[in-house]
């Protein structure tokens, strides 16, 4: 494949997992938490399991065993319920924009974690790019007075966090359980048994004039939630799906440094949401010290 066309792949899927976060917001304001989360994945979910007929006949998903469907089941309870109930969530509470410096930082915690749990190997590039990244985090989230964190950290930063840790805990499941599962099976399976989860939590925490409201959102809510459902959850993968292929994991994962940047512009450009100083200081460093990071992975020998 040519490799310009995969670069620009990637471009593409930063750009639209930067443009989920102002899409978030959007859908975020006008929906229930579960009726949303749980729209956008049934909406991804046709795709994907036309995808993955598509790819390979449902021929690894018919050879998945037992231990397999637990393992996918978790990462989908962590992955896809945990996640996407906190983001869309703390979105209600928080601008897009900050949101995005917050949860940019699960690179962080799951290198400590898998350097804690999996003896992954680390050196002083790596530690130094984590602790940049979590003080531009914690400026923004703060808005510039760390000191004054607890006044400035409110229940939205609370969900966010939740979607963070969420996020992490999935990333450290899904490498020791998900071995020997294509990417796309696990995508499509794993989402599958989010939607259902999060259906279910829609059927208990809502009622019928919350899924009333579907049938009156506007142009823009709807332009937003099948952004998020076939952009950022489809199209996004599949072309991050692409890259790990023919670039290797390293170089593909390179490009999610860009997500952060991306969400703070489309927030401002769509939503004009104030980009202060403690929040582009914030996230400059947060983007820094993830680079750092990821060029101090790369000199690990």
């Amino acid at each position: 494949m040519n490799p310009l066309r995969i670069h620009l792949q990637l471009l593409g899927m930063a750009i639209l997992w930067g443009a989920s976060w102002p899409w978030g917001r959007v859908v975020a304001q006008a929906m229930p938490t579960f009726v949303a989360s749980s729209m956008r994945f049934f909406i991804a979910i046709i795709p994907l399991v036309i995808w993955l007929y598509a790819a390979n006949r449902f021929r690894y998903a018919k050879k998945l065993r037992p231990n397999q469907w637990l393992g996918l089941f978790l990462t989908a309870l962590l992955g896809v319920f945990g996640y996407s109930t906190f983001f869309i969530w703390g979105l209600k509470y928080v601008p897009a924009g900050q949101a995005t410096v917050i949860v940019a930082t699960n690179p962080v915690f799951t290198t400590i974690f898998a350097i804690w749990l999996f003896k992954e190997k680390w050196n002083k590039w790596v530690a130094n790019g984590m602790v940049i990244a979590v003080a531009g985090s914690l400026l923004a989230m703060t808005k510039g007075e760390p000191t004054q964190m607890l006044t400035n950290f409110g229940f939205g930063q609370l969900l966010l966090l939740g979607a963070l840790v969420c996020w992490v805990a999935y990333t450290l499941l899904a490498r020791k359980v998900l071995v020997g599962i294509d990417s796309l099976t696990a995508t499509t399976i794993s989402s599958i048994f989010g939607f259902l989860l999060l259906f279910i939590g829609a059927l208990i925490a809502e009622n019928w004039q919350d899924w009333a409201i579907v049938l009156t959102l506007d142009q823009s809510t709807w332009f937003s939630l099948l952004g998020l459902a076939l952009g950022a959850t489809v199209l996004a993968y599949a072309w991050y799906f692409d890259g790990v292929k023919y670039l290797g994991a390293g170089n593909a994962a390179a490009y999610i440094i860009l997500v952060p940047i991306l969400g703070i512009l489309f927030s401002a450009i769509w939503l004009n949401e104030q980009v202060d100083s403690s929040l582009l200081i914030g996230g400059t460093l947060a983007v820094s010290g993830l680079g750092i990071m990821h060029w101090g992975r790369r000199r690990i020998k």
